[in-house]
């Protein structure tokens, strides 16, 4: 049987989008699908994919919206489009489904869009959100199949975009530590703590709609707790979160570690995790925090209530509330009783996003377009 073709492109990222993409990539049936990806990986992500058999074109999507950045791309999409001739072209986010999708335009391929995240206009003149806007609902109609990471995604492309519920499926990412290093991390030993101290972490671009201020702020209002909190990532406000750190005098228990490859590791040092995000396409750092055991605070935004069931895995708070974040924290530290049935819970609760569940799921839609 011939194999079914599809094009994957999506732009640069390094966050769960990337995951994703690298995880349904890797376990696609590659009896069934041949695979090429338009992307701009790194140089060693890319060598990896072409040793899976994987043809990679390596292009440039950048963010926002240039007309002639965008016209390049758009033509050189075209141009893989009929050297690879892929029956199904996927496109995850906003920015490759805009250029991807204007690029399918008299193709013979049937189209899919994961759409991972909201769609923030906040950095978007007048002009190009309106040409966003008018662009995307003309594409929208002509889209074959969209994929939501949550069913928060579901509802906001119903009601905002308009598209009809019939062609969004929900398909939640799953947990892969495939690509991360294992390593022998001990934080309270690296940064000499107490050993009756506790340790709280986040995994966090360092970006304004993680929320990592508020959990800052919140961190100043506790007094009475014995903890040390370490946030994993990076992101252009790195500087502004380093000087609020050091403007509330918490240089000494407040931690920015950086961006870490090794994230089972550094969650296995972790009493307690927590997620302050403003906006969350799926939230998938929290799915990784239950499986490894431990109790998560998170803001109740986009797909993180369809994870964490407030009282049950987790606790869940309102967004920018450092109080709240504060408080939750504080009940946590304090019960130990309540950590250990919240991690058991959780454990649990993570298995149900599992890899081979996501990518069937993914197989079933490309087989349906092909009409299988």
């Amino acid at each position: 049987m011939e194999k079914v073709r599809v094009l994957q492109i999506v732009r640069k990222s390094e966050g769960g989008m990337k995951r994703h993409l690298l995880s349904l990539v890797r376990l696609l049936d590659k009896d069934k699908y041949e695979i090429a990806i338009l992307c701009s990986f790194d140089k060693k992500t890319q060598e990896y994919l072409k040793n899976l058999g994987i043809a990679v074109y390596d292009i440039e999507i950048g963010d926002g919206i240039s007309l002639k950045k965008d016209y390049w791309a758009i033509r050189y999409i075209r141009k893989v489009i009929d050297e690879f001739k892929p029956d199904i072209v996927h496109m995850h986010g906003v920015k490759a489904s805009l250029v991807g999708r204007i690029a399918c335009h008299n193709k013979p391929v049937k189209t899919v869009v994961t759409v991972h995240n909201f769609v923030n206009y906040n950095n978007m003149s007048f002009y190009k959100k309106k040409l966003l806007l008018s662009l995307t609902k003309i594409l929208d109609k002509k889209t074959d199949q969209f994929i939501a990471v949550s069913q928060a995604l579901k509802e906001d492309l119903v009601e905002n975009q308009d598209i009809k519920e019939s062609k969004i499926k929900v398909v939640y990412n799953c947990i892969d530590t495939f690509f991360y290093e294992e390593t022998t991390l001990n934080l309270m030993e690296e940064f000499h703590l107490p050993r009756d101290s506790f340790v709280v972490g986040s995994i966090a671009r360092l970006i304004l709609s993680k929320g990592v201020q508020d959990l800052i702020k919140g961190v100043s209002l506790l007094k009475n707790v014995k903890a040390y909190f370490f946030v994993a990532g990076d992101g252009p406000f790195r500087e502004e979160l380093q000087k609020m750190i050091d403007s509330l005098n918490l240089k000494d228990r407040f931690f920015l570690l950086g961006y870490r490859n090794d994230i089972p590791s550094f969650l296995r040092n972790l009493d307690v995790f927590v997620l302050p995000s403003h906006e969350e396409g799926f939230g998938i750092s929290v799915i990784e925090a239950l499986n490894e055991g431990v109790p998560v605070i998170a803001t109740k935004v986009g797909g993180i209530p369809e994870i964490v069931q407030d009282g049950v895995e987790g606790i869940l708070v309102e967004k920018e509330s450092p109080e709240g974040l504060a408080k939750a924290i504080e009940k946590l530290l304090k019960d130990e009783e309540l950590r250990k049935n919240m991690s058991a819970k959780g454990k649990t609760k993570a298995q149900e996003y599992s890899c081979s569940k996501m990518v069937k799921e993914i197989e079933n839609i490309y087989d349906i377009l092909r009409g299988r």
